[in-house]
């Protein structure tokens, strides 16, 4: 399954209270993609208290989602 971009999920087998993540194409910028994720009382230090990771192509943003291993639930 593709991973969607600019699109807000739900990780359901999160320990952390309302834990979301979403996507950002970057690629303009750093020529990647930006992850974004955050939960009820995160303090990262981008908005919405998210924190960020960085990969440099779809084929590598695949390899993050699978190896997190997150359930998510996209919103529509």
């Amino acid at each position: 399954m593709a991973v969607p971009i600019n699109t807000i999920g739900t990780v359901l087998n999160s320990t952390e209270s309302g834990h979301k993540v979403k996507v950002v194409d970057d690629s303009n910028n750093t020529g990647g993609f930006l992850i974004y994720d955050w939960w009820e009382g995160s303090d990262g230090p981008n908005e919405q208290g998210a924190f960020d990771c960085w990969v440099q192509d779809t084929y590598t943003l695949q390899s993050f989602f699978d190896e997190a291993e997150w359930i998510i639930e996209w919103s529509a």
